[in-house]
């Protein structure tokens, strides 16, 4: 009887749905719009990093002099390892060095590892092979270490990752990188150390790793035991230099253990990296993770998805001042039937029902139709748009590697749409059902 009564009148009814349909498609796309910039966001972050990996380090403001070095001991990463959630602990050693390949050279970060941290890390090699547990003094280095090579004697400065292409002078993989400490290897006419940098020591690139993002582009990676004996060259180098130049040489450690000033904690996802974080922090450690700043940015977002969805939702409520106005231009038009029903013995809460139900089917079909609509539109807009004006004016202009949205709608917020478009045809009409039910029978029937 409902779908008999909304057929009658058709053009009414259309009318109305179309009202709901704009409504509901509006505040599907306004939200979308809002998605669209946290999915951009973190595609964009994953750019520069690994967003379930906590940076740790030890917390400098309580040192008592500025000649101390505080750092991380073994014992604690330790006890990093015991905390729940965690799925691996990667103390960080590294070193800074000078790397020579024939006529050009770098300097350059290498950074040691094993391979089981390049697999928890999702350090993908795409030419070449990755480390095993035997291999010593053989790097994999990052896609874009090459083009940090300049001809020696140059007086370019080192370039930096935000400087644009640059072409590598020369392919990386299966080359024999010489590593110095000495920083002006093959440099003529300037002055050399007070101590003679020790024989540098070849290195053999064994793999190239794909292009993931910016901590990975630009630095090498050895194996641990590679990366201790270079280090403790280096401080005995460093050693030498000291006491050759006069320098007070004070002993803050013994030369022979490893400490560690960053620690990488990898948690389990990135929904338990707040709570390990949490942890850290509570230990007496500074910590940081990417999604730290994510969870900021984010917030800000929210308030223009608020600001959006209040658009929408200013057309859903017109929707619904117009089903409200049709269902009580539905109850005038139809008084004498109603009154009919009721001597004929109608239950009250039938009628009341009757009319709820056309109400409701009035916002779900609009319902229904807008978010096939919005998603129609959403993908026109992430088809053609993503790249104009419209593009770049809701998610920034496109990071080269990174794919970006006008407009992303969950699945969820489908269902959410449907039914609360339903619910506010309900809400529109329970006060003309209400109406309906209380009209008198014996004033209806009289009604012509």
């Amino acid at each position: 009887m409902s779908m008999r009564n909304l057929w009658r009148r058709k053009l009414r009814t259309s009318l109305t749905i179309l009202g709901v349909i704009i409504g509901t498609s509006s505040i599907v796309l306004m939200l979308s719009l809002g998605f669209a910039m946290n999915v951009n966001l973190e595609n964009s972050m994953k750019r520069w990093g690994d967003l379930s990996v906590i940076e740790v380090w030890p917390d400098y403001s309580k040192r008592t002099s500025y000649d101390e070095t505080p750092f991380i001991t073994d014992e604690e990463v330790a006890e990093f390892e015991n905390l729940p959630n965690v799925e691996m602990v990667l103390p960080e050693l590294s070193i800074y060095v000078t790397a020579v390949v024939g006529r050009y050279k770098a300097n350059i970060d290498i950074i040691g590892i094993t391979p089981a941290a390049m697999k928890a890390l999702g350090y993908s090699v795409e030419e070449g092979r990755e480390f095993n547990e035997d291999d010593r003094m053989v790097m994999i280095a990052g896609s874009q270490i090459a083009t940090w090579f300049e001809k020696i004697g140059s007086n370019n400065r080192r370039r930096f990752f935000w400087d644009g292409d640059v072409e590598a002078p020369f392919e990386m993989m299966d080359q024999v990188v010489k590593i110095t400490f000495d920083q002006s290897y093959g440099e003529r006419n300037v002055e050399k150390p007070a101590v003679k940098a020790p024989h540098p020591t070849n290195v053999k690139v064994i793999g190239m790793l794909e292009e993931k993002n910016y901590e990975t582009n630009y630095r090498c990676y050895m194996p641990v035991e590679s990366v201790k004996k270079l280090i403790l060259q280096q401080r005995d180098y460093e050693k030498k230099l000291q006491k050759a130049n006069g320098d007070k040489i004070t002993k803050k450690r013994n030369d022979n253990k490893f400490t560690y000033q960053t620690v990488r904690v990898k948690a389990n996802d990135v929904h338990s990296v707040e709570g390990v974080l949490e942890q850290i922090r509570n230990m007496g450690f500074e910590a940081y993770s990417m999604s730290d700043g994510l969870k900021e940015v984010k917030n800000m977002y929210k308030g223009i998805q608020m600001v959006l969805g209040g658009i929408g939702a200013v057309s859903l409520f017109v929707a619904a001042l117009g089903i409200t106005n049709t269902m009580i231009m539905s109850i005038y038009e139809r008084t004498r039937e109603i009154g009919i029903m009721k001597v004929i013995g109608a239950i009250l809460t039938d009628i009341k029902k009757m009319f709820l139900i056309e109400a409701g089917m009035i916002g779900f079909l609009g319902g229904l139709i807008g978010i096939l609509i919005s998603l129609l539109i959403s993908y026109l807009l992430n088809r053609f748009g993503s790249g104009d004006l419209l593009g770049n004016m809701f998610v920034g202009s496109p990071e080269e590697g990174v794919k970006t949205y006008v407009s992303v709608i969950p699945v969820w917020l489908l269902g959410a749409a449907l039914i609360f478009s339903s619910l506010i045809g309900m809400i529109a009409g329970y006060f003309p059902a209400r109406r309906a039910m209380k009209l008198s029978a014996l004033s209806a029937i009289k009604t012509e």
